[in-house]
């Protein structure tokens, strides 16, 4: 049994502090198990507030006096999400904060897939300058909280379990002149709250606005707050307090939505495609008191303009807002919540202005246009769909119905992402979360991170604690991604070996799933699971050989190349067929897995080869889909890998593009989500293939890089840029009149091309 114990920063040693702030919070310790929990010296003498748990958003006033103060640093942090204020006004433009992450220990073994890991917890704090937003005398700090993931009352699905109600928690330094420091903490002596107009808010189902009972100047030094409350002290979780070091969800864009119906009461909007954000209302009259506004989310509708919500989440668990607007409030949009739909259905008094994006500001750094439309509308599909899915650093699954960060989904996409756009800070945040949610006894790595339920497998969901360190590491040429996750990589690498026999992988958890690939057509999944999630051991296993390499492990090094070795042997011996050369018959991509291990023989390629030149659409799930085209690529089969990009059968991008969106479907018959990124995994592709841009297997990042695009004579013009950390990349091909590509290729900064 682990114990827990509490510890200062100031106790730790040069190497404990170190893996306190990057790899999670369990040490060994003379041979027994500890989670030590940090508690940050500026929190010392805080007490953690907490609220009436049936009041899902609060407002929260702190006054104090300050005078002739020089400098004023505030820690601050509240569960769930929060907006903070002094002398009201807004101290920060980030929204949604603090972000997601696995906060404290709950009790998870009445999930519908038991889990009894025990994970590591983290709660996000932030440090404000306030010295520009205080006056001489009398001052008040003020926080809008609202109930975010922590402190949500209503349980999604899977029975997975909540964390709790509303918390505050701050700390706030102030130096006078005289270099005189004095402390102002949260505490139930000096903060008062009071229940907020927001009388309702949740993260699936919506927000209930009701302004007739909004407290004008609130956060404002003289308001008369006699009649508030006094919150209650609660012990602050056994969790590590982490200053966020990344940027929170920003209003990134503004869409103006169309009017596609209007009928008695009832206004139906279309945002011309799937985005996550809020919408903002305005009242139909600004003179009138007590009108309601209603709005429902969708990202399909009838041929008589009614939304279909199947697609996002199903009736039972509707997006749903609505608003009670009274003057002087006469506009209002969501505050501790995104929405995401294309369609928007608003009935009662009011219009939509504006549809504003709000998501993790993932800056595009990578671009791609062809003469191929069906190639063109794939990449912009992606770009729709990975804006949308990306929410507190999180790469989720979709914005909607689940909202989770996959571990599958996640890892599948990192070469897509890092292509597309810049996601330094947001996989930092990220690949914490993944460790975090790793058992700190069996290496087990969770299906979500942070945690929330989920279904997925040991392999291609698991394997995130080790694909994506190595790809950020390939990308970023940041070895420190690889240092900080070496020890949760190799805890994996024993968990896939205590969940093996003969050398197969074969099982996950008990009572939980144990996928293999998913999301075949018509979810006929034939591939076997063992074979896949074996392939995915092998695999990880060759990062860990070349990320014990680097990091001068010799002896670990040579243990990870002999166990691949025998986990080969044990692949072959099962699935690979020494009459045909194929493994699985072929089945589902299966000749791809192994090529891509530098598996079979001569017969295996072409065996791969034939196959998709003869069928010439997709038979594959998620990992399938990107294997193939990944593969066929490096095989020099680059028309082959065009063609299935391009058909135009059932089971194909085109038909998610002839189905209407402009986002990337989780199924290709688009029967359940129609805004999940996994199938644009090959958008990786687009760049390092089509338009040939790759680097060098042995020196990561792009400070040299080859152009060597793919042969495909179907294709007459592509232009692609990359605007990397070392410079600018930009290609540009051109079919000439006899056949031939042309290729102008250009870099700055610090990037070298080699041809």
């Amino acid at each position: 049994m682990e114990k827990h114990i509490e510890i200062k920063l100031s106790e730790l040693s040069d190497y404990e502090k170190q893996g306190f702030s990057t790899d999670g919070v369990s040490f060994d310790k003379q041979g027994e198990k500890y989670i030590f929990v940090q508690r940050n010296d500026v929190f010392d003498n805080a007490e953690m507030l907490c609220f009436d748990p049936q009041d899902s958003a609060v407002l929260t006033r702190t006054v104090f006096s300050a005078e002739n103060v020089k400098e004023a640093k505030l820690c601050i942090t509240a569960l769930g999400y929060f907006t903070p204020y002094v002398n009201g006004r807004r101290i920060t433009d980030e929204k949604l904060i603090p972000p997601k992450s696995d906060y404290a220990a709950r009790d998870m073994s009445g999930c519908s897939y038991p889990i009894f890991d025990t994970l590591s917890h983290r709660i996000y704090y932030y440090e404000y300058d306030i010295l520009p937003y205080l006056t001489n005398g009398k001052n008040v700090l003020s926080a809008h909280i609202g109930a975010g993931w922590y402190a949500d009352n209503k349980n999604p699905a899977e029975e997975v379990p909540l964390w709790g109600e509303n918390l505050l928690l701050f700390a706030l330094t102030l130096t006078d002149a005289a270099g005189k420091k004095s402390l102002i903490c949260s505490s139930t002596d000096n903060t008062v709250w009071h229940k907020s107009h927001i009388r309702s808010t949740s993260l699936y189902y919506g927000e209930y606005h009701d302004y007739t009972c909004y407290l004008r100047g609130w956060n404002l030094p003289d308001f008369n707050d006699a009649d508030w409350k006094r919150p209650i002290a609660k012990e602050k979780p056994l969790s590590y307090f982490h200053k966020a070091d990344f940027p929170g969800d920003a209003e990134t864009d503004v869409i103006i939505p169309k009017v596609i119906y209007r009928g008695e009461n009832r206004i139906l909007y279309d945002l011309g495609q799937i985005a996550s954000g809020w919408a903002l209302v305005r009242s139909a009259d600004p003179n009138r008191r007590n009108l309601r506004i209603f709005l429902r989310y969708a990202d399909k509708i009838n041929e008589n303009n009614e939304l279909l919500l199947h697609y996002t989440g199903g009736d039972w668990r509707a997006q749903t807002d609505c608003f009670l607007l009274t003057p002087p409030v006469t506009e209002a949009h969501n505050e501790f919540l995104w929405h995401a739909s294309r369609y928007i259905e608003l009935t009662g008094s009011g219009e939509i202005v504006k549809f504003i994006k709000v998501h993790t500001p993932i800056r595009q750094t990578g671009f791609f246009e062809s003469d191929n439309e069906t190639l063109n509308w794939i990449f912009n599909a992606y770009v729709n769909t990975q804006t949308a899915n990306i929410h507190g650093n999180i790469p989720s699954d979709c914005p909607h119905r689940e909202r989770l960060g996959y571990t599958g989904d996640g890892q599948l996409c990192t070469g897509a992402a890092m292509s597309t756009f810049d996601m330094r800070q947001a996989y930092k945040k990220w690949m914490q979360d993944i460790r975090d949610c790793q058992d700190i006894h069996n290496g087990h790595v969770q299906h979500t991170a942070p945690f929330f339920g989920g279904g997925g497998g040991p392999g291609g969901w698991g394997g995130a604690a080790v694909i994506v360190p190595w790809r950020y590491y390939q990308f970023y040429n940041d070895i420190s991604a690889l240092r900080v996750s070496y020890h949760s990589m190799k805890a994996y690498i024993g968990y896939l070996i205590d969940h093996s026999e003969n050398g197969l992988v074969v099982r996950g958890e008990k009572g939980g799933w144990c996928l293999g690939d998913w999301c075949p057509p018509h979810n006929r999944i034939e591939i076997p699971v063992p074979f896949v999630n074996t392939y995915f051991f092998i695999k990880c296993l060759e990062i860990c050989e070349k990320t014990a390499v680097l990091l001068s492990a010799p002896d670990d090094a040579a243990y990870f190349e002999a166990l691949k070795k025998s986990e080969i042997e044990a692949l072959n011996n099962a699935f690979f067929d020494p009459e045909t050369g194929s493994y699985c018959g072929g089945v589902q991509g299966a000749d791809a897995f192994a090529v891509d291990l530098g598996l079979g023989d001569e017969r295996t390629k072409q065996n791969l080869i034939g196959k998709y030149d003869a069928l010439g659409e997709f038979d594959t799930g998620i990992f399938g889909t990107d294997l193939v085209i990944r593969t066929l690529f490096r095989l020099g089969e680059g028309e082959i890998a065009f063609r299935l990009l391009t058909n135009e059968t059932e089971n194909s991008f085109y038909n998610m593009k002839r189905g209407g969106t402009n986002t990337l479907w989780e199924n290709w018959d688009g029967c359940d989500s129609l805004c999940h990124p996994m199938f644009g995994a090959v958008n990786e592709y687009f760049f390092s293939e089509l338009a040939g841009i790759k680097r060098f297997e042995d020196k990561p990042g792009y400070t040299e890089v080859e152009i060597h695009p793919a042969d495909v004579p179907s294709l007459n013009h592509i232009s692609c840029t990359m605007i990397r950390p070392e410079g600018t990349i930009h290609v540009e091909i051109n079919r000439n009149e006899d056949g031939n590509a042309v290729v102008n290729a250009t870099a700055d900064g610090n990037i070298t091309i080699r041809y």
